[in-house]
């Protein structure tokens, strides 16, 4: 843990860990003590040498002091070399000491700190330089002192070789066992260190802790992935900075209390994205170097939030599954027995009415009964939809087909003359896909929003409905798609100007039974629950926008590449190519499977790659005639990146940019490095066999 801002910036040097961080601690703190302790012994040394007219003494004196404080205060030599300066000042104290005064004297002292620092500051390594050199100096010194020239101090205190031996053995043993206990404490430092600090970079969350002030004094390298600041930057900065203002205030009242806390948050990563993460924490008491500290977990679980969420929505349709499949097993036992009996009271009036002696009164209470029975024949025709889905079997058929031909139906005229006031507009796709269904269960779905909608804005000046189609394409990397799996789907939409569907009703809606309207008068409950069993029997999805001013329903049902049934592909022969080499470059298998077989029914050889590293490396060895690039392929480089690099290369290159996201800025650039067309997936065979077809002949 580091206990201040200081200490946490040293930290974050690059080839700097803990232990080290201690070790420049302790070497500033003993030659600062130094410094100040042997001030004054200095000065009264140098008077002591001017007294006596000893001029090379304070000479000696002060570069020692000099040399004591450059260890010190310049720290632009490398800690190492500063290190090492600094054990042999107390080797060279040692040795004037030893000549001055003998083994007895002050020596001993400025060796066994030799000894220690060197231990301390540069472990096993340390440790043993230093015991071998005092080793040999203090032998060499016995040896110049009893078998040479006396020196000075050593006859006084020690009088024999023998008595020099044990007072010398004696100190080495020492020494020794001293240093090599601190050379094993910090190798023990050393290794855990490491072991930590691999640990803590490693790690996929974000370690961190804070200071009293709420301060960040160490976080991760995680943190980069997370919110895309480097650790050096956020460093002594508050940490609520990362946070969402409207969680700034929750954040500081958790971290006040002494219980550990959890808080679930989101959270904006530099590029924009946003990310849900959890963050966990406590008070620390007794910290390194302060009283109290907060440290905790930063964890992003916005995968695991986007699980839970799709969770939840296969549970609700599963819900949803079972009320319409009990009420199927309702409807199914009953539908034949009241169809028998309703036959009787929607047809029989018929024939009564056919008397021209009936009375105005008769007559009318004879249509009434007439309407109540075919009304409630639509009753039990939308329970035998609920009851037996779209069990029949599916076709090839186009959304656009079913929409033209439900407009010339008699049951789209009835809305047009009830709702005479209400506009209908129809927006079709051209190019829209195909899709596996079943005929009369879309067109009935179609019938029963076109007419909710017109209902619902038939009190309005101006009301509108708007009918549309057009293709989706939905990728992994897509924001707000995620109760629909990647890939192609034809999109069918149908919009009001309305006033809206309440929000405590918009989880209803779907449901049998549910209504708004007066139950009998307009509406039976049934018709959303029909759209909702359809698409669900088509394996799509149905999502509802209602915000106050309109309701939109969108249907999404999954699209095919099978063409229907005697489809006219005469066109096709304008498009055909003539054998050229096109490579395909997307990361989805689905997609590259679309896009090659387009192209070789249109005549192309077709080559495919997953990625853009792929795509690189194979036309550096296989040149093509064309490419085409998909801009979005995680985790690899980008569309862009790709025909960057590729057109390095061949700077002739030519490539269209196929993609399921909008125009961005990278598509662009590619257009303006070359690149040709963008085709908006999901695209057609003409879509694609065009924008190929006019990129070769340019």
């Amino acid at each position: 843990m580091i206990p201040d801002q200081v200490s946490a910036e040293s930290y974050y040097n690059d080839s700097e860990t803990l232990l080290l961080y201690w070790q420049k601690k302790i070497f500033t703190w003993f030659f600062s003590l130094l410094l100040v302790a042997g001030l004054l012994p200095f000065f009264l040394s140098c008077r002591y040498a001017l007294q006596n007219d000893q001029g090379l003494r304070i000479v000696f004196y002060s570069s020692l002091y000099i040399w004591a404080f450059g260890i010190l205060f310049l720290k632009e030599i490398p800690f190492e070399k500063r290190g090492w300066a600094g054990l042999f000042w107390f080797y060279t104290m040692g040795l004037f000491s030893l000549g001055a005064d003998g083994f007895v004297g002050s020596s001993r002292i400025y060796f066994f700190c030799f000894l220690s620092l060197g231990a301390i500051l540069f472990g096993v390594r340390g440790g043993v330089i230093t015991l071998l050199t005092t080793m040999v100096t203090l032998f060499l010194a016995g040896v110049l002192n009893f078998q040479w020239t006396p020196l000075l101090g050593f006859i006084k205190g020690i009088s024999s070789p023998m008595a020099y031996m044990v007072y010398v053995g004696t100190f080495l043993l020492l020494g020794a066992a001293i240093i090599l206990s601190l050379a094993i404490l910090i190798n023990a430092l050393e290794v855990s260190g490491r072991q930590f600090r691999l640990l803590i970079q490693h790690t996929l969350d974000v370690l961190w802790t804070l200071d009293t002030r709420l301060q960040i004094t160490y976080i991760n390298d995680a943190i980069f992935s997370i919110a895309g600041f480097p650790p050096k930057e956020l460093i002594g900065k508050p940490f609520t900075r990362l946070l969402p203002r409207d969680k700034v205030l929750e954040f500081e009242g958790l971290m006040r209390k002494e219980t550990p806390f959890s808080l679930e948050t989101d959270f904006h990563h530099l590029n924009g994205e946003v990310l849900t993460v959890e963050i966990s924490g406590a008070r620390i008491k007794g910290c390194l170097g302060s009283k109290n500290c907060y440290q905790g977990v930063l964890r992003d679980i916005t995968r695991q939030k986007r699980q839970e969420r799709e969770q939840a929505l296969l549970e609700k349709k599963l819900v949803q599954s079972e009320k319409l499949k009990n009420l199927g097993i309702l409807a199914g036992g009953v539908a034949h027995d009241l169809n028998n009996i309703l036959s009787g009271i929607a047809t029989y009036p018929e024939v009564l009415l056919m008397d021209a002696g009936l009375s105005p009164r008769m007559r009318q209470g004879l249509g009434i009964i007439k309407d109540s029975g075919q009304k409630a024949s639509l009753v039990v025709s939308d329970l035998l939809t609920i009851s037996r889905g779209t069990n029949r079997e599916m076709e090839v058929l186009n959304i656009n087909s079913v929409i033209e031909r439900y407009l010339g139906a008699a049951d789209f005229d009835k809305i047009k003359a009830t709702y005479q006031q209400v506009q209908i507009e129809v927006v079709l796709e051209p190019e829209l896909l195909n899709i596996k269904g079943s005929y009369i269960h879309i067109e009935k779905a179609i019938m029963n929003l076109v007419l909710n909608g017109a209902e619902e804005t038939a009190q309005k000046k101006a009301g509108q409905v708007i009918l549309s189609t057009a293709n989706h394409y939905v990728d992994d990397a897509m924001a707000g798609e995620a109760d629909l799996p990647s890939g192609e789907y034809v999109m069918l939409s149908v919009a009001d100007n309305g006033s809206g569907i309440p929000e405590e009703h918009q989880k209803k809606i779907f449901d049998p039974f549910f209504t708004q309207k007066e139950m009998g008068r307009s509406g039976t409950g049934l018709g959303l629950a029909v759209v909702w069993n359809t698409v669900q029997d088509h394996q799509g999805t149905v999502r509802v926008r209602s915000i106050g001013k309109g309701t939109r329903f969108e249907l999404f049902f999954p699209a095919i590449r099978e063409a229907l049934p005697l489809q006219e592909t005469n066109f096709l022969a304008e498009i055909k190519g003539q054998g050229q080499r096109i490579l395909i470059v997307d990361d989805l298998a689905n997609q590259r499977k679309i896009a090659g077989t387009i192209l070789k029914n249109l005549g192309y050889q077709v080559f495919a790659v997953a990625d853009g590293m792929e795509a690189v490396a194979f036309v550096r060895e296989n040149p093509v005639d064309l490419i085409v690039l998909d801009m979005v392929m995680e985790p690899s480089i980008s569309g862009f990146e790709t025909y960057q690099r590729i057109k390095k290369i061949y700077p002739d290159q030519k490539a269209i940019i196929a993609s399921g996201h909008s125009e961005s800025e990278e598509v662009l650039m590619a257009q303006n490095l070359g690149a040709g067309a963008f085709v908006k997936k999901p695209y057609t065979i003409l879509d694609m066999g065009i924008a190929v077809k006019e990129e070769l002949e340019k």
